[in-house]
């Protein structure tokens, strides 16, 4: 994992649901049918909903796998880090987007820069 990678995982994250809310607004679909169903045969309501069936669905569908897999594996990488205090570091800073001043007041004892080296060491070393 590069830095490059873990600094784009709040772009990441703002693009599933900037997808996820147009998937969901233009081009879902659901409605209500009746079924017959055995052994009784009765007739009753079954809800039918999915995405509707177009090229710009699949390729929004497909956009949005790879950016999950993006999101799942800088999630991962810092969930896999050892040290509680680095991985709060991590988690600080990349996920939550805190600035380097606001990640050393809550792991306290600690300081911006020795933060930010901390977690340049680690990704070197890694």
């Amino acid at each position: 994992m590069t830095i490059e990678q873990l600094k784009k995982y709040r772009d990441i994250c703002a693009e599933i649901d900037e997808i996820r809310q147009e998937l969901n607004g233009k081009h879902y679909a659901a409605d209500a049918v009746s079924v017959c169903t055995p052994p009784s045969y009765t007739a009753h309501s079954k809800r039918i909903e999915g995405y509707l069936p177009d090229g710009n669905t699949l390729s929004l569908l497909a956009r949005l796998s790879d950016l999950r897999v993006q999101q799942r594996a800088c999630e991962e990488y810092i969930d896999s880090i050892k040290d509680w205090q680095t991985r709060r570091m991590f988690e600080l800073r990349f996920i939550q987007g805190y600035s380097w001043i606001q990640v050393a007041h809550k792991v306290r004892g600690n300081t911006a820069d020795s933060c930010r080296k901390r977690v340049v060491r680690y990704l070197k070393n890694s």
